[in-house]
């Protein structure tokens, strides 16, 4: 996990911080889901982590640091993930799949992050729900970016290319919503191909194959 920012902390050695910081959300992402936000307190993690409350002070002030850095880790995740995407280029279609495919295994990956925030985003102060938010959109702008490009080559219908933006996002997001349920009769693979095919179904001319 790479050193975070607006969360202070008194150690000078980066790599450390991140490692312990890494440990720190896993330990804290897994109570937080199991126990709540509020039921969860700065000392039943650090007795969970492999280090005292006192140091765990070092790296953080606050259980709203720590939730942070659970949205901190994920949104890296997604910018690192996506980085390769092409808008669209001379196959949006392939564009698409490409994306939706690199989105949903990073939900997978990170999926009892993405259930958190979920769950607990409003807890965060204003300024830190805004920074999540703009990382979400972020991914929205990836998918508008290739349906647009789609829709100006023909290769999608005229459709509301935010709106199928935030449908492909949300359908990937379902895989960690769900997981409790999907994962008992679907594969991470079939899942993505089956939802791939349903987006493209909403998105592609009658009679077109993919």
């Amino acid at each position: 996990m790479a050193q975070q920012k607006n969360i202070r902390t008194t150690i000078k050695d980066p790599d450390l911080v991140a490692q312990r910081r890494a440990e720190i959300v896993d330990v804290a992402t897994h109570m937080f889901l199991e126990q709540g936000f509020h039921k969860t307190s700065i000392r039943d993690i650090a007795e969970a982590c492999p280090f005292n409350l006192a140091s765990l002070y070092m790296y953080v002030s606050s259980k709203e640091d720590i939730l942070f850095l659970v949205a901190q880790h994920l949104m890296e995740e997604k910018a690192r993930g996506l980085a390769e995407v092409a808008p669209g280029g001379d196959d949006p279609v392939e564009a698409f799949k490409d994306a939706f495919s690199r989105y949903c295994q990073i939900v997978h990956r990170h999926r009892q992050h993405v259930k958190l925030l979920y769950r607990e985003l409003d807890v965060l102060p204003k300024d830190r729900q805004q920074v999540v938010l703009r990382s979400d959109a972020a991914v929205t702008d990836v998918f508008e970016k290739i349906i647009l490009e789609g829709v100006r080559t023909g290769a999608f219908r005229q459709v509301d290319a935010r709106l199928a933006a935030h449908s492909a996002g949300f359908l990937a997001h379902m895989w960690a919503l769900k997981s409790w349920t999907l994962k008992r009769f679907v594969t991470i693979d079939r899942f993505i191909d089956e939802q791939t095919d349903f987006l493209l179904r909403g998105l592609v001319p009658e009679g077109s194959r993919w």
